[in-house]
């Protein structure tokens, strides 16, 4: 086999509470790729469908990355052409670097017959994910990669734990994010009255993830001392949006990854009137109308698929 066709979902990461540890895949938007193994050794990479700001010089591009630290790690000769087909926003905290990191990991493992366990390859595309980021971060990849819900139980050496949870109707609304990373701003101490409580609602997320409860999941994630109250800062609105999506019937809202998207949990009969919440204008920037996508967690991952 000399080429392989992928998708690879969207995720959510720092899921809730759950700071570099929760992720949990969406059943949209999602990217398209083609990956060829090339007899000579190099990786090459290509953008289809606009996005001219992303970088394609392999060692900048999350795939191709992920695709150097592949052939690095295996020691298999050739190379390697990817052709990234995207349709999900970039810089906005839903994990398209992440998705395009796994494709290509995942791609070149079937396409060069490695066969690498899971924790490898997972290992490998959030190397690529320093590309983006500037570190390797295993959230967002376990999600796309897996699908599911998924905790990061450890990062040396990895351990992933993972749930099938039910189906969660979700908003997002996205904004691309006004820095390249917040990571820096995140304060590396807690009281310890707030470590409590962030350790309580996390084990409240991973309860009601593994009870199927939608509404725990929802009042579980609407909580969170670390990412959130940085995070939220840069996104226009962001105390004004949250108290009308919960009081349209949202379950909880939160910030997306690294921002600066944000997304809500809800039950299914009130995803519309969430969703016109999302969409109505609270900025006081010039970005103009917000992209709103109503969507679902997924337990599906990575997987081949047979066109574009």
């Amino acid at each position: 086999m000399n080429e392989i066709l992928l998708r690879a979902p969207a995720t959510i990461a720092n899921f809730g509470p759950g700071f570099d540890v929760f992720a949990l895949a969406l059943a949209a938007p999602f990217d398209r790729f083609r990956i060829r193994r090339t007899d000579a050794a190099g990786v090459a990479v290509r953008i289809v469908d606009g996005f001219e700001t992303l970088p394609t010089e392999p060692d900048r591009n999350t795939a191709g990355l992920a695709a150097l630290h592949f052939f690095k790690t295996t020691g298999v000769p050739g190379g390697a052409e990817i052709e990234i087909h995207k349709a999900m926003p970039i810089a906005s905290g839903l994990g398209s670097s992440a998705a395009s990191a796994v494709a290509a990991a995942f791609g070149l493992d079937r396409l060069f017959g490695t066969r690498l366990a899971a924790a490898d390859l997972i290992e490998i595309a959030s190397q690529g994910e320093a590309a983006s980021g500037g570190a390797a971060h295993a959230d967002n990849v376990s999600a796309s990669y897996l699908g599911g819900f998924v905790i990061v139980r450890n990062r040396h050496p990895l351990r992933i734990d993972r749930l099938e949870p039910p189906d969660i109707p979700i908003v997002v609304r996205v904004r691309r994010k006004s820095l390249t990373t917040s990571r820096g701003l995140i304060p590396d101490h807690l009281p310890l009255d707030r470590v409590k409580e962030q350790m309580a609602w996390c084990a409240a997320v991973v309860h009601a993830m593994a009870a199927g409860d939608l509404a725990r999941i929802g009042e579980a994630i609407n909580r969170d001392h670390i990412s959130e109250p940085v995070r939220s800062s840069y996104i226009a609105g962001y105390a004004a949006l949250k108290t009308r999506a919960l009081e349209a019937g949202a379950l909880g809202l939160n910030v997306s990854g690294g921002g600066s998207s944000v997304f809500a949990i809800c039950p299914p009969d009130k995803l519309e009137a969430v969703a016109a919440v999302m969409r109505s204008t609270l900025e006081t920037d010039a970005g103009g109308a917000p992209l709103v996508i109503v969507t679902k967690s997924s337990n599906q991952g990575v997987r081949e698929i047979h066109g574009l």
